[in-house]
């Protein structure tokens, strides 16, 4: 059983995933930017959450696809 520190740091790194693919995407509107900025704002710990997620994104950035072994 998950405890609610777990469940809320998951729900914390999930928003922060959905900001990091959101913003990246070509219909990411300005609201959705400002809402984005509104959330980073709110609580410090979403700032360092959001640059930890950009870190992971920019480390998978150099990872090699990988391929199927038969």
């Amino acid at each position: 059983m998950n405890s609610p520190a777990s469940e809320a740091d998951e729900y914390l790194m999930m928003q922060a995933a959905h900001w990091c693919i959101r913003l990246r995407e070509a219909d990411c509107s300005l609201d959705e930017r400002q809402a984005f900025e509104d959330w980073l704002q709110s609580d410090p710990s979403h700032a360092f959450e959001y640059a930890k997620m950009l870190e992971a994104w920019d480390l998978t950035g150099h990872l090699s696809p990988s391929r199927p072994t038969y």
